[in-house]
C-alpha cells in the first residue's frame, strides 16, 4: 500500500457528541496539528447546524446517508442528505476519494472505553490495532470488516481507508475530561503510527492482540404497534465487552419475563443501551472476542 500523507480528522458528524468537536477546537487553538509535519492533515466540523443545536441530526442521520446510490439521488434533498453530498464532493467522490484516511470522533453513552473501529482487516489497519494496543493497553479494537457492502453508509466510506474512535460512556450534549482525554490519546496515537507506517518503522509490533468481531444486532421486543414490551437486563447495564453464555438472561419483559440469550457462542455485547438508537430500538450489538496474528497479515 502507498504511504498515508492526505489525513481528515472530523467531529460532530453527531451534533451531541461534544468530544470530537471539542478536540478539534482545542487542536486547532494549539496548532496541534503542527506535531504531525509529515502529513497533510484538516479538521472538519461535518455537521455545523446540529452542533449549534446539540442535538444528533436535524433531519436524519448524517452518518447513515453515504451509500453511493443515495449520494447520486437527485431527489433526496432532506439537511443531511444534501450535507452528505457536499462533504462527499468535499473528500471524495466514494470510490475515487483523494483522502488516503478520515478519523470519525464519536461518543457514545455505553460504556465502551475508548474503543478504535475498523472497516478493514488489512495490513494498515491490522498494525494500527497493534501498535494502538500496545501503547494504550486500555483500547478496545473492533473489527466490522463483515458488514455488508450496502450498509456501508457511515461518512468515513468516502476516503480510502477510515477509522472511527468510538469513545465513552458519555451522556449527549456533555462533556467530560476522561473522556476527552481518553479520545486525544487514541487520536495522537492513530497520526504516529501513520508516520511510523510511512516511513517503515514498526518493527516494535507485537505480534498478536485482543480484539472483537462484529456478529449481530440485537433488537428489544416490541408489540404490533412498535411499542417496547421490556428492556435490558440490569445485568448487563454498563458491561460492554464483558462475556455472555448462551442461556444467560440479557433482556426482561415488563411483566418480569426474563430473555436469555439464546445463541450458540460466547458473546461480547457492545452499544448497550445506546441512548441514539432508540428509535431502532436497538438492545446491543454483539462480537466475538479474538486473537489477531500480525504475521498472517504481514
Amino acid at each position: 500500500m502507498n504511504n498515508i500523507t492526505r489525513v481528515a480528522l472530523v467531529g460532530g458528524t453527531h451534533g451531541n457528541e461534544l468530544s470530537g468537536i471539542y478536540l478539534l477546537k482545542k487542536w486547532e487553538k494549539n496548532n496541534q496539528l503542527e506535531h504531525w509535519p509529515q502529513l497533510e492533515l484538516s479538521q472538519t466540523i461535518a455537521n455545523p447546524r446540529a452542533c449549534e443545536h446539540s442535538v444528533r441530526y436535524m433531519e436524519s442521520d448524517l452518518n447513515r446517508e453515504f451509500a453511493v446510490e443515495d449520494l447520486q439521488d437527485s431527489q433526496l434533498v432532506g439537511y443531511e442528505q444534501l450535507l452528505a453530498k457536499k462533504l462527499n464532493h468535499e473528500f471524495g467522490p466514494k470510490g475515487n476519494s483523494p483522502i488516503e484516511l478520515m478519523i470519525d470522533l464519536h461518543n457514545t453513552t455505553s460504556n465502551m472505553g475508548a474503543c478504535l473501529m475498523l472497516l478493514r482487516k488489512d495490513a494498515f489497519n491490522i498494525g494500527m490495532a497493534a501498535y494502538v494496543k500496545d501503547r494504550m493497553p486500555e483500547a478496545v479494537i473492533f473489527f466490522q470488516d463483515n458488514i455488508p457492502e450496502d450498509r456501508r453508509r457511515f461518512l468515513i466510506s468516502v476516503a480510502q481507508q477510515g477509522v472511527t474512535v468510538e469513545v465513552g460512556p458519555q451522556p449527549n450534549s456533555v462533556l467530560q475530561q476522561e473522556t476527552l482525554e481518553l479520545m486525544e490519546n487514541m487520536t495522537r496515537h492513530i497520526l504516529d503510527y501513520v508516520v511510523l507506517y510511512n516511513e517503515d518503522k514498526l518493527a516494535s509490533l507485537p505480534t498478536e492482540f485482543e480484539a472483537f468481531q462484529y456478529i449481530e444486532d440485537l433488537v428489544l421486543p416490541t408489540d404490533e404497534q412498535g411499542q417496547r414490551l421490556g428492556m435490558v437486563s440490569k445485568r448487563l447495564e454498563q458491561r460492554d465487552f464483558h462475556p455472555v453464555q448462551p442461556g444467560e438472561v440479557i433482556m426482561e419483559t415488563f411483566e418480569g419475563e426474563k430473555i436469555c440469550w439464546e445463541g450458540d457462542y460466547t458473546a461480547y455485547p457492545l452499544f448497550i443501551n445506546e441512548a441514539a438508537y432508540h428509535k431502532s430500538h436497538s438492545a446491543m450489538s454483539l462480537s466475538q472476542r479474538i486473537i489477531v496474528r500480525c504475521a498472517d497479515y504481514f
